[in-house]
């Protein structure tokens, strides 16, 4: 074990804090300079003289402190480090000559360090960081190994790659119209468009579309890019399980030609789409190591049983559970919510929700492709949007979460909470005891809202409106941003926190792992014409998915060894035996 010391600096305040780090660290009152000033004003912790007692970690007021011991990963399978007391990431992914291969583990273990270092972007340092080596020595210290011949072409300039950024909503800052921002980037536009169903939208200003139309704009401009490399980061953010599966086919078919190399935290979508896997452990912001490629049904069930038997690391305490049939039905008797049948009018859509009641303790999922009125259904029974025809429940206090998070001011989580704290219509005890530590906010809390990510931002907005006692909580899209290990953490504790206090939910979500391990129903929502779309429910889960899986044409079954579903290659017998029943997820309940 290889102790090692990490300072987050931009959680790091020296002028604002008494240096406790230094204050109380044993080997600095014995005479020695563990923890010293450095240039630009914040602490060096010295890694050689460090005792690993922890105290600075705990003294810290501001959490900006890691001292950790890293599993038995040789010093020289450093890949890239930042700084001293910065992030060091352990091994690459190695990209077959054509398949696709996965990279699957937590937010800021290095998935997308490792996307930028196989890309060329970033050139490895191998842990030299003050005095980075040229091209000549990495080749050597790749001398023998796969990784090797991709290096080369790396330096002679001779490897295209196509990379697929995460953050998709940042296209809109390259201005210009759909075909010209494709064409800019040397993209045959209407192929392209075609391939992704955006031909309508051809002539559409980038600051008009959607985050779905973005991340399907940005995966057609990537496939469209003649390489010898695809790298995909994220490709199902803002889509519906209808795109999702439409953008795993497309990528398939790429796969059968070319190298891609996907990261994805959606692991129904991750093992459908992929061959083979890389999984990633560590500790966020301080190391990652990446695991030798694993076939990829064994890798999604490594991943969920939290045990690398090649390497002998557990990374999870317990193993994430499934079941095979549906939860039952929640007792009608027990009604809690209320809804008339609901109708919205807009110019150019039309939206009919049939009458439906949510019982105590219930969490249902709402399901369906995007543009048929999810969002619009939860905006009118929250009061933000006005109904056509009918009236939302009357006497029912609602929490809402909305799809579109943004920072709109300045202030920490804890600044927030004190500001909260004493409003009867804000817990400030729920979100400290169950809250904070379930949804990992432990470290955030003095993060102004601004410089938190877009997962961070998630769990501090889905928190801050659980915390509001109400009788109906309303979730857009929790899971976005997050990874596998924060969704799995967030559907259990929404699902724990309504049973506990026998109130009720709806979630908008596409993450099928997600919405079957949070919800007891469903609603489901289909398009209806070309401008309308009919919501009805909630039914049981068996149900409900088995109305949005034959819309959306595809079958799951269940995996003999954890349980979790898995999707079904298009045509083979269990496909088509499912679908001969009609069973397109769950098994009848014995």
């Amino acid at each position: 074990m290889a102790r090692i010391a990490i300072l987050l600096r931009d959680r790091c305040h020296p002028k604002e804090c008494q240096w406790e780090c230094q204050a109380y660290c044993p080997p600095v009152r014995m005479g020695q300079e563990c923890i010293v000033e450095g240039t630009d004003g914040r602490p060096v912790i010295s890694e050689t003289l460090c005792i690993g007692c922890g105290i600075c970690v705990h003294k810290c007021p501001f959490d900006a402190i890691k001292i950790l011991n890293t599993p038995e990963a040789d010093e020289r399978e450093i890949v890239h480090r930042y700084g001293y007391n910065g992030f060091r990431l352990y091994r690459l992914p190695l990209p077959p000559p054509k398949g696709i291969t996965g990279i699957l583990g937590p937010n800021g273990t290095g998935k997308s360090t490792a996307l930028r270092v196989l890309a060329g972007v970033e050139r490895p340092n191998l842990g030299k960081y003050d005095h980075p080596p040229g091209w000549d020595e990495v080749l050597e210290r790749y001398r023998g190994t796969s990784l090797h011949a991709h290096f080369e072409k790396i330096a002679r300039g001779e490897l295209r790659t196509a990379f697929k950024p995460q953050y998709v909503d940042k296209l809109v800052d390259e201005g210009g119209t759909v075909e010209e921002f494709l064409t800019r980037t040397g993209v045959e536009p209407k192929t392209a468009l075609r391939s992704v169903d955006l031909e309508p939208k051809a002539d559409r200003p980038l600051t008009e579309l959607s985050g779905g139309e973005l991340q399907l704009l940005a995966v057609a401009r990537t496939i469209g890019t003649d390489a010898d490399l695809y790298l995909v980061d994220e490709p199902s953010s803002y889509l519906d399980i209808i795109h999702r599966l439409q953008v795993a086919r497309l990528l398939r078919t790429l796969g059968e030609r070319k190298s891609v190399v996907v990261v994805e935290h959606d692991l129904a979508l991750l093992d459908y789409l992929a061959d083979q896997a890389h999984l990633v452990y560590g500790e966020e912001a301080a190391f990652g190591v990446i695991s030798h490629p694993i076939a990829m049904r064994s890798a999604i069930n490594t991943y969920l049983n939290g045990y690398l038997k090649d390497e002998n690391v557990r990374f999870r305490t317990e193993p994430v559970r499934f079941v095979a049939h549906p939860p039952k039905l929640p007792t009608r008797t027990n009604v809690l919510v209320a809804f008339d049948a609901l109708e919205k009018r807009f110019d150019r859509f039309h939206l009919s929700v049939g009458a439906g009641e949510l019982a105590k303790g219930e969490t249902v999922g709402i399901v369906g492709p995007n543009a048929t009125g999810k969002t619009t259904f939860v905006r009118m029974l929250a009061g933000v949007e006005a109904p056509t025809v009918g009236t939302p429940p009357k006497g029912v206090t609602v929490s809402y979460k909305p799809q579109y998070l943004k920072a709109t001011n300045t202030a920490s989580l804890r600044e927030r909470l004190e500001l909260l704290r004493g409003d009867p219509t804000f817990d400030a005890g729920v979100f400290e005891r169950e809250l904070v530590p379930g949804l990992h906010l432990d470290t955030l809390l003095d993060v102004a809202l601004p410089d938190l990510s877009g997962g961070e931002l998630q769990r501090a907005a889905v928190a801050l409106a659980l915390a509001r006692p109400a009788m109906l909580y309303l979730l857009d899209e929790p899971s976005a941003y997050l990874d596998a290990d924060e969704r799995i953490a967030m559907a259990k504790l929404i699902r724990r926190q309504v049973e506990r206090q026998a109130v009720s939910a709806l979630i908008v979500d596409h993450d099928v792992y997600f919405l079957d391990l949070a919800c007891d129903a469903l609603m489901a929502f289909r398009k209806e014409g070309r401008s309308g779309g009919v919501g009805a429910g909630p039914f049981a889960m068996r149900a409900g998915m088995n109305l949005l899986l034959k819309e959306v044409q595809v079958t799951f079954r269940r995996d003999a060894e954890t349980l979790r579903p898995r999707i079904n290659r298009e045509g083979s017998v269990l496909d088509r035996e499912q679908r001969e029943r009609g069973e397109y997820y769950y098994e009848a309940a014995a």
